[in-house]
C-alpha cells in the first residue's frame, strides 16, 4: 500500500469504468470539497468463491489481501465489514454486518474476514443498499466497497438501485471490485459505480485484487473534488518480446503518465477499445508481468490510461505444447505417477476424468508446479479413462492419455450388533489412502455422510475403533468411504443395540454441598453424570464425572443455586439416558462471637456455622466491597473456629461467608478496624 497517500493527488478527476479510467463529466467533478465519510467493505461469500485461481480459492486470496490491507491501514478511516452468502445455502436474505463502521480493531476486523465460509447466493444489490442504510447515506458523505465474484441472483437490478442511491445520498459512491469475471459479466453491475461516482475495477488474480482495493480504499478516503480542466491525453510507450507461448507469464518494460488505475493488458489484434484481457496495472511499475492468453494468435499489449490506448506493441502468441506418461492400468483408489512435459504455467494442472469428459471437467489433481512427475489419485469408479494436462487458464487440455481403472478390493467387517454409543472394532482392506475412513450409518444413507468415523492411514494392522450411533436400530451398515470424492466403496450390516441406565441420589441436598449418587449403566467414553438445573436444555452440564472412569456409588458437588434440579446420566451425544429429581434448598451461614472491634493487622477468631463446602472461605473486606471480593481469608473446610488477620488501614469491613462455585456472600457481620 505504498501509494494510498502519495498518489492520490493524480487521481482528483479520474475513475475507474469497468476497469478503465476515464475523466470525471464536470456535472459530477464540480463540487466544494466534503468529508469522505465512512466506508465499508462487502466482502462476496456465495459459493463460486471457491473457485480457484492458480491453485488457490478465491476467498483464500481475498482474505490474504484484506489482511494485508489492515496493516497498512491509515487509522483515521472508519471502516466497517458485510459479507453475504456466508450462512446457508440458497437465502437471498443472508447478509449481515460483521464490523459496524468505525476505527478499525485490525485485530477482531481480520478474525471476522477469516471467519468467512462462502456457501450461498449473490444478493449483491440488497447487500449495497442495506450497506448504505448503515451509512445514512441521505445525511452522510458514505462509501461502499463491494468485492463480487458475480452476478446478481436474488432478482434485483443494481443498476436501479444506483440511480436512487445517486440521486438520494448527499455524497454516497459504490466503489465496485470485479474478482475473476469477464468485460461482459463485469458490464451487469458496473452502473453501480457509474451512476454514484464512484470507481469500478477488474482483478484476476492476488496481485490485482491488492491493486484494486488499494485503488478503492483511496478513493474511498477522499473527497469529492472540484473541477478541474480536462487534462491533455498523454502518449506510453511499450517493449515486449515478439512472441511468447500461450499462457505463460512474459515482461514488458512501459513509459506513461502513470495515472491511478492506469493498467496494461493483452488482447487479440484489433480488439475494441473498451475490451480487456490479463491485465497489471501500472502502479506496480515498470517492468511488470502480463500472462498470455492461452489461444494462439496475432495480440496486442495495450498501455490504457482515461479509457484510452495510449500505446501498444504487437505481439505473436505462439502454441504451447505437452506430453503425457502414464500406466496403461490402475486400480480404483490407488495413487499413480505421470510424467509430464508442457509449459508448466502457473495454475497449470494434471488430471484423471473418465473417458470422454467434457473440456473444463476435473476429478483428482496435481499442479504442475509442485513438480514432474505429479501423483494423482484414480478415479474410485472402474472403467475407461483418460490422464489430461490442462491450462491454469481457461481450463484447455493440451495432451491427453487413456487409462483403464481397474475394480479395487475394498472390504469392511465389524460385529453382527454392537451396544448404541458403544466402541467396537472394525477390521478393513482397501488402498487406505489418505482420507479415506470407516464410519457407521443408517443403511439409506447418502455416500458421503457419516458419524463417528476414522480414518484407515492411521491403522496400520487393518484394524480401527469407531463408537457406535446413540440411536438403536437394526438397519445400520459399517462404510469404507473413499476421502476425496465420498464415494462407498464397501458396506457391511450392523444392528445397534439399545442400552438402559439409572441414576439417583437423596431427594435434597443444600446448595453446594457433596452427595452420593447410586448409577448403573454403560461406561463409554465421555458419558457424565452431573446435576442440573430442572430446566437446564438438554447436554447442559455443571460439575460432573465421568462414568469410565467412577464406579458406582460417586460423590458429586451440588449447584449453589436453589431450586428444583435433576441429577442427569449424559451420553458422549448430550442425550439424557436417565435422571433422577433433586430439591436444591438454600445454603445459610451465621457468624458466632465475632469481636466488635479489631485491631489493624491484628489476629481475632471466627467462628460460625455454615454448609462448610469444600472450597468455601471467610474473609473480611470493606463494608463497601461489592459481591465476590476477598481480601484475607480462611477456608471453612480446615474448622469452624479459626483465626483471621484484619486489614491494615482502619475504617469499617464486613467478614463474609463465601461460597466456592460462585463466589456468592452466604452471611455477614459488620465489623470495625481500629488503628493499632
Amino acid at each position: 500500500m505504498n501509494s494510498l497517500r502519495t498518489t492520490f493527488a493524480r487521481f482528483a478527476t479520474a475513475v475507474l469504468v469497468a476497469g478503465i479510467p476515464f475523466i470525471l463529466p464536470t456535472s459530477l467533478a464540480a463540487q466544494s470539497q466534503v468529508s469522505a465519510g465512512k466506508t465499508i467493505i462487502i466482502l462476496d461469500a456465495s459459493g463460486s468463491m471457491w473457485g480457484q485461481i492458480k491453485g488457490r480459492p478465491k476467498i483464500e486470496i481475498a482474505r490474504e489481501v484484506i489482511a494485508d490491507l489492515l496493516s497498512n491501514l491509515d487509522p483515521s478511516l472508519e471502516l466497517g465489514l458485510m459479507s453475504y452468502g456466508h450462512r446457508e445455502k440458497g437465502n437471498c436474505e443472508d447478509i449481515e454486518l460483521l464490523v459496524p463502521p468505525g476505527k478499525v480493531d485490525r485485530a477482531s476486523f481480520l478474525k471476522k474476514v477469516m471467519g468467512i465460509i462462502p456457501k450461498g447466493k449473490t444478493p449483491l444489490t440488497d447487500a449495497v443498499e442495506q450497506a448504505a442504510g448503515f451509512l445514512q447515506y441521505e445525511e452522510n458523505p458514505a462509501n461502499v466497497i463491494l468485492v463480487s465474484d458475480g452476478l446478481e441472483t436474488c432478482d434485483r437490478d443494481p443498476c436501479v438501485l444506483a440511480g436512487e442511491l445517486a440521486a438520494k445520498g448527499i455524497d454516497f459512491r459504490a466503489h465496485i471490485v470485479a474478482f475473476d469475471l469477464t468485460t461482459e459479466e463485469s458490464a451487469s453491475f458496473r452502473c453501480l459505480a457509474d451512476e454514484t461516482g464512484g470507481t469500478f475495477l477488474a482483478a484476476q488474480d492476488a496481485a490485482t485484487l491488492r491493486d484494486a482495493l488499494e485503488i478503492a480504499v483511496e478513493a474511498a478516503s477522499t473527497a469529492k473534488v472540484e473541477v478541474m480542466p480536462e487534462p491533455v491525453i498523454e502518449s506510453a510507450t511499450i517493449k515486449a518480446p515478439a512472441a511468447v507461448p500461450a499462457g505463460s507469464d512474459f515482461e514488458v518494460k512501459w513509459e506513461g503518465p502513470d495515472h491511478t488505475g492506469d493498467f496494461l493488458t493483452i488482447v487479440a489484434k484489433g480488439a475494441l477499445e473498451s475490451e480487456w484481457g490479463n491485465y497489471s496495472y501500472t502502479r506496480s511499475g515498470s517492468p511488470t508481468q502480463l500472462t498470455a492468453p492461452v489461444d494462439p494468435g496475432l495480440s496486442e499489449v495495450r498501455y490504457i490510461s482515461g479509457g484510452k490506448v495510449l500505446g501498444q506493441a504487437d505481439i505473436e502468441v505462439t502454441p504451447s505444447e505437452a506430453s503425457l506418461e502414464a500406466p496403461a492400468e490402475v486400480v480404483a483408489g490407488s495413487n499413480f505417477e505421470v510424467n509430464w512435459t508442457g509449459p508448466d504455467n502457473g495454475g497449470d494442472y494434471i488430471t484423471i476424468v473418465s473417458k470422454g469428459a467434457e473440456e473444463g471437467v476435473y476429478r483428482s489433481y496435481a499442479y504442475t508446479t509442485n513438480g514432474n512427475p505429479s501423483r494423482v489419485r484414480a478415479l474410485p469408479d472402474a472403467g475407461e479413462a483418460e490422464v489430461r494436462y490442462v491450462t491454469g487458464q481457461g481450463d484447455r487440455t493440451l495432451a491427453s492419455v487413456p487409462i483403464a481403472v481397474l475394480e479395487a478390493e475394498i472390504l469392511v467387517q465389524g460385529p453382527e450388533a454392537v451396544e448404541a454409543g458403544a466402541e467396537f472394532t472394525v477390521e478393513w482392506k482397501g488402498p487406505g489412502n489418505s482420507g479415506d475412513f470407516i464410519t457407521i450409518v443408517k443403511a439409506d444413507a447418502d455416500s458421503g455422510d457419516y458419524n463417528s468415523y476414522a480414518y484407515t492411514e492411521n491403522s496400520a494392522d487393518g484394524k480401527l475403533s469407531i463408537t457406535a450411533v446413540e440411536t438403536a436400530g437394526d438397519d445400520y451398515e459399517i462404510r469404507y468411504i473413499e476421502g476425496q470424492e465420498k464415494k462407498t466403496m464397501a458396506t457391511a450390516p450392523i444392528i445397534v443395540r439399545p442400552v438402559s441406565g439409572s441414576v439417583s441420589g437423596p431427594d435434597t441436598a443444600v446448595a453446594g454441598s457433596e452427595i452420593e449418587i447410586t448409577w448403573s449403566g454403560p461406561a463409554f467414553t465421555s458419558y457424565f453424570i452431573t446435576v442440573v438445573d430442572k430446566e437446564a436444555d438438554i447436554g447442559s452440564y455443571g460439575r460432573y464425572f465421568y462414568t469410565k472412569n467412577e464406579q458406582s456409588p460417586t460423590r458429586l458437588r451440588v449447584p449453589e443455586t436453589p431450586g428444583d434440579a435433576e441429577i442427569r446420566f449424559t451420553t458422549a451425544g448430550k442425550n439424557v439416558l436417565a435422571s433422577s429429581a433433586i430439591k436444591i434448598t438454600a445454603a445459610k451461614a451465621i457468624f458466632r462471637e465475632l469481636p466488635e472491634k479489631v485491631a489493624a493487622n491484628g489476629k481475632f477468631r471466627v467462628k460460625w456455622d455454615g454448609p462448610d463446602n469444600k472450597g468455601d472461605f471467610v474473609t473480611i473486606v470493606p463494608a463497601t466491597a461489592p459481591e465476590g471480593k476477598y481480601a484475607s481469608y480462611i477456608y471453612v473446610q480446615n474448622g469452624q473456629d479459626q483465626d483471621i488477620t484484619a486489614p491494615a488501614l482502619a475504617g469499617d469491613y464486613e467478614v463474609r461467608y463465601v461460597t466456592d462455585q460462585l463466589g456468592k456472600t452466604l452471611g455477614r457481620s459488620s465489623i470495625e478496624v481500629v488503628a493499632e
